[in-house]
């Protein structure tokens, strides 16, 4: 049988064309059981929330069948079929924390992770994804009649335009899309038709289906070739100055990032209300600056269904409230004025408050598995402007005696309510790429072993006992923290005092995220904070903290970038980190995950080698709270590859009026 979505091979037996076969063999099933649920509903029993009914009714909306694809994707949600209605509510902190917006309304890829986030893949606003025999020309086949929020059709020519006129436009991405890039060139858009379209890379790239999958494929869906080409020169070069000039900026790329974004993350991803999109929900209230509520509405050409036919989202709306700080989220949610939240109030000693307040708040508590791999990863700035700095930071002994310094079990007990054990930036102990040395190597605590590698480094000291750098000063720098983003803050004070108890002149410093980007961005940090990501299979995708892989690699940001933009621009990085990019490269080409493993356990060898950053501990699970009456929420991972919870099937969550 020829389902939708799977090529028969000459044996009759379907399956996913090799972006390697191995890789996606485990996808099969699911693909299948994603698929076969197409035909369950004919298009004239679709159904439709009753909001856009009266839409229909009154000659404003296309019927629903014709607002839909010819073949929806049909969700299957976690508990069972929901009903429509409802607000979702929900807080962000801030005025940079766009991110929990892509991470409840934001990812619609081509192809997309299963719920479980078990390595299978299924399509999504892609029905079929083939590839020739060695992974350098992957064929993509759309849905037949998918459309942006506006009714306009999604089709081959807004993949062209994202390729050609946005991912290989030097003045708006200087260092292009390196997710879309092999061989340090990037991908060749070919048109088949509207539907179908090809795309050819210099080299063998294995794992692009997975980077299809994960929340950097968004990217390639997220701007619309009718709406955005205005803004561009190639298509309305004579029109430009007067939009450039009507939108208050100074050239025609800030133009096209004010009104269409360009990255996943940018705040101007959900400050333009015009900009069709793909996803469950459309911005209607901005989230702009000064912006104290941003809203969503749903789209009405959104192409799920669910197995009875009604076209999804379930919920009518969002509304996310922007607070200044993490505690008062933490009160909404115990006054029952939250719907569903995660990011910034799972902190565990917030569980307990959560706990006391479920009954009147009306709240229950659901853990899920974290894929992070690290609670507080403290990196040094190893490119540091400032020469003495630099030398100092890329002492091996130096970092090593560091670590010996920290007490991590007495930090779990105190920041981590005792969740977690000493470790350092490595795989978790249940991922595939388990390196035991990485993880656990430095990290006891002995203020004697600390002592003398730091004596190795730096013996002198002034007269408040305070190691002296090469420079004949004392070694003082500050650790750049964001108190809004984490757990982090308490183990970085605690790990900055045992840190001046051997001598090292080590002080906390709190910054906002725009903040903290900017200084990042600019190399401008001594040491900086943040989650350890890659902990589970998204280490293939975020080995940020296991070498140099892109500018938020803090403690290398100018070798990152030399890495990610091919050699073009940042600093050339010296030979070790060279070497497992190298490796790294060779991981993008193979399918097989047993090659893929075999390099991985490689490069990360190399990390123990270099030990580039300085761990604390792993993190317990997380949790989400959400109100009972809230149903489909799965206790599904945490992770930042795996957009959570929006990978989940947001679209599925519905409030029940009888609870």
């Amino acid at each position: 049988m020829n389902v939708p979505g799977l090529i028969p091979s000459r044996n009759g037996v379907s399956g996913l064309r090799s972006a390697g076969r191995a890789a996606l063999r485990p996808s099969l099933a699911a693909l299948c059981v994603a698929l076969l649920g197409v035909t369950g509903a004919a298009a004239a029993d679709y159904k439709e929330a009753p909001m856009l009914a009266e839409q229909v009714k009154g000659g404003k909306l296309p019927k629903v069948a014709d607002r839909l694809p010819e073949h929806p994707r049909v969700v299957t949600p976690y508990e069972k079929v929901g009903n429509y209605g409802g607000t979702w509510r929900s807080g962000m902190v801030g005025g940079s924390d766009r991110n929990w917006l892509f991470r409840i309304a934001g990812y619609e890829p081509l192809l997309a992770w299963d719920r479980e986030w078990s390595g299978k893949i299924l399509p999504n606003l892609a029905e079929e994804v083939s590839s020739n025999a060695d992974s350098t020309v992957f064929t993509v086949k759309l849905r037949k009649g998918l459309k942006w929020s506006d009714g306009k059709p999604f089709n081959s020519d807004d993949i062209g335009f994202f390729i050609n006129d946005i991912a290989g436009n030097k003045e708006l991405l200087p260092n292009s899309v390196d997710w879309v890039m092999s061989g340090g060139e990037l991908a060749k858009f070919a048109k088949v038709d509207d539907t179908t379209f090809t795309l050819t890379f210099a080299q063998p790239y294995g794992l692009f289906p997975q980077r299809l999958a994960s929340n950097y494929g968004v990217q390639m869906v997220m701007m619309a070739k009718h709406y955005c080409s205005q803004f561009h020169p190639s298509y309305n070069k004579d029109g430009l100055p007067a939009l450039i000039k009507a939108a208050g900026v100074n050239s025609w790329t800030d133009l096209f990032i004010k009104k269409c974004a360009v990255d996943t993350e940018a705040n101007e991803r959900w400050q333009n209300p015009d900009r069709p999109t793909l996803e469950p929900w459309v911005i209607k209230d901005p989230y702009v600056s000064g912006a104290q509520l941003v809203t969503l509405v749903r789209n009405p050409y959104y192409f799920k269904v669910d197995p009875d036919g009604q076209q999804l989202p379930y919920i009518n709306d969002l509304r996310i409230s922007v607070n200044a700080d993490r505690q008062t989220l933490v009160l909404k949610a115990v006054n029952g004025e939250i719907d569903y939240q995660d990011r910034h109030i799972n902190a565990n000693a917030n569980r307990a408050v959560f706990a006391d307040a479920a009954a009147k708040a009306k709240i229950k508590i659901t853990d899920g598995p974290n894929a992070d791999m690290n609670t507080t990863i403290i990196s040094l700035n190893l490119t540091h402007k400032d020469p003495v700095k630099r030398e100092i930071f890329n002492n091996k002994d130096f970092r090593i005696g560091l670590s010996y310094a920290i007490d991590r079990k007495a930090i779990i007990d105190s920041a981590f309510v005792g969740q977690g054990e000493p470790w350092q930036a490595a795989p978790r102990r249940e991922a595939p790429f388990f390196n035991e040395r990485l993880a656990t190597q430095y990290t006891e605590y002995d203020v004697k072993k600390a002592n003398e590698h730091l004596d190795k480094a730096y013996p002198k000291k002034d007269s408040a006992g305070f190691r002296l750098g090469p420079d004949g000063k004392r070694i003082s720098f500050n650790i750049m923290v964001i108190p809004a983003l984490g757990d982090f803050l308490d183990s970085t004070q605690l790990t900055a005092q045992y840190w001046q108890a051997v001598g090292i002149d080590a002080k906390v410093q709190t910054v906002d995220r725009s903040l903290f980007y900017d200084r990042k961005d600019n190399n401008d940090h001594d040491a900086a904070v943040f989650l350890g990501s890659g902990g589970m299979i998204d280490a293939l995708f975020e080995p940020t903290f296991y070498f140099p892989f892109w500018n938020e690699s803090l403690f290398a940001v100018p070798w990152g970038t030399w890495f990610a933009s091919g050699g073009k621009a940042g600093e050339e990085p010296p030979a070790a980190a060279k070497k497992q990019m190298d490796l790294y490269r060779q991981i993008t080409r193979y399918a097989d995950t047993t090659k893929q493993n075999e390099l991985m356990q490689h490069l990360l060898d190399i990390a123990a080698d270099e030990f580039y950053v300085i761990g604390v501990s792993t993190p317990g699970p997380l949790f989400s709270i959400s109100k009972t009456n809230l149903h489909n929420v799965y206790p599904r991972p945490f992770a930042w590859t795996y957009p959570t919870p929006v990978a989940s099937s947001t679209e599925t969550y519905f409030f029940d009026p009888a609870q």
